[in-house]
């Protein structure tokens, strides 16, 4: 027996997405995350001692990071370390020793890292090492001051 379903948004004049299953092609509601809808990557470099703006947010707004990977070669007294800075705070997120062993770190967050607003997402060498992080995120409008997210955490 089939049954119709229609599903309805708020106020009930607009219908829902549905998308044929690939299974059995009956209609399946879709949800998806704010990461699945609207994510973005990008990835940066480093082969000495130096900071890299990884991300730079659209002014006014703040970053969600969803993935963080990181790889490198091995060196001799470096560090790899992915922050938050907006000029004036600064929060770090992850450091990576390169000393001992190649960097590879990857991290799918089940939430967000989130940053405050007009916070950047920075790369930065401490010594002359072959670095590269990738960073998932979204721009998000909830976009916290700094005081505001600093009394949150």
């Amino acid at each position: 027996m089939t049954i119709n379903i229609r599903f309805l948004g708020r106020g009930g004049e607009e219908e829902l997405h549905v998308f044929p299953s690939p299974v059995t092609r009956e209609p399946v509601l879709m949800s998806m995350s704010p990461s699945q809808a609207h994510s973005h990557f990008k990835t940066a470099t480093l082969t000495a001692a130096n900071t890299s703006i990884v991300i730079q947010p659209k002014p006014g707004l703040s970053i969600w990071i969803s993935d963080i990977i990181i790889s490198g070669e091995k060196q001799a007294g470096s560090d790899i370390t992915v922050q938050f800075n907006d000029g004036t705070n600064a929060e770090i997120i992850v450091i990576i020793n390169q000393v001992d062993s190649s960097p590879n770190l990857s991290v799918n967050l089940n939430s967000y890292f989130r940053g405050w607003k007009d916070a950047r997402v920075e790369m930065i060498t401490s010594g002359a090492g072959d670095a590269t992080v990738t960073v998932g995120y979204i721009h998000s409008v909830d976009s916290p001051t700094f005081s505001e997210w600093d009394s949150d955490r």
